[in-house]
């Protein structure tokens, strides 16, 4: 479970969260973009992961699974990308449920 924790931390969360600082007692640090520092933290806290805007402009948040990381990941990508980096990614999953077989449905 470490290992998968650390390829997922390393892989995962580092690029989301670049630049992070490690705060040993309190969690992560994170830099995010004032106009989506308190949606960010909101949300992972609705998520149930511990999350609190700091004094000094960053949103501390605390990980503790591999679960969390992808997460905090998802959050921060939905709340600071591009349109068109969004659209690219939606693209690619309907690409791969098509090579997969899957059906197209339509939503009611």
């Amino acid at each position: 479970m470490f290992h998968l924790f650390t390829i997922l931390y390393s892989e995962v969360l580092i690029p989301a969260m670049n630049p992070a600082f490690l705060d040993s007692e309190r969690g992560y640090l994170l830099n995010i973009p004032l106009g989506e520092r308190w949606r960010v933290g909101r949300r992972l806290m609705e998520l149930g992961i511990p999350a609190v805007c700091t004094g000094d402009g960053r949103l501390r948040v605390e990980v503790s699974t591999p679960l969390a990381v992808l997460q905090v990941r998802s959050v921060i990508r939905q709340h600071t990308a591009r349109r068109q980096e969004l659209l690219d990614g939606l693209e690619a999953c309907w690409q791969l449920n098509t090579e997969a077989g899957g059906q197209d449905e339509q939503v009611p």
